[in-house]
């Protein structure tokens, strides 16, 4: 790997996804044979609470990949809707109780942290009721997904890859 980059043929960038043809050009590489995306959450963000990531430990309510971007997941928990706020958490997270989730959200704001929501989102839907995974997994997922634009990203990118 380290010869490649050498050679000039392989560039590691921290862009967002959308931005594939102007890193490209503005590297001089066209056509460019081949794109590899690095998708979703690190481990190490996960592990970070300062990003503001993970239910498991207490952090702000930021949840953006790039710090630089001042749009932050409390944006979304604390101004949005209780219509916009459980579409996302429908639509990105897959949650079935999304409508109940944010009604409860809406009721109990404004959140700072990701402990507050995560025991907003727990109260929400009545507690784990034995499922294996937390009950803030699935709109912490929508959160991210929409304040990193994730997915318009991809869709932006991948005719351009």
């Amino acid at each position: 790997q380290a010869d490649a980059i050498a050679a000039g043929r392989l560039l590691l960038s921290a862009a967002p996804f959308g931005h594939l043809e102007k890193v490209a050009a503005d590297n001089g590489f066209s056509p460019v044979d081949g794109v590899l995306f690095d998708l979703g959450v690190s481990s190490f963000q996960l592990q970070t609470s300062e990003r503001g990531f993970s239910f498991l430990q207490a952090g702000p309510l930021d949840m953006r990949f790039d710090p630089a971007q001042t749009f932050s997941a409390a944006d979304v928990v604390n101004d949005w809707d209780e219509e916009a706020l459980a579409d996302v958490i429908y639509r990105y997270g897959e949650e079935q109780q999304s409508r109940r989730i944010a009604r409860y959200l809406v009721k109990h704001r404004p959140f700072a942290t990701t402990a507050q929501l995560a025991e907003a989102v727990e109260q929400a839907v009545g507690g784990r009721r034995g499922s294996r995974i937390h009950p803030a997994t699935r709109t912490f997922q929508a959160l991210r997904i929409v304040v990193n634009q994730e997915l318009q990203q991809l869709e932006e990118a991948l005719p351009q890859a």
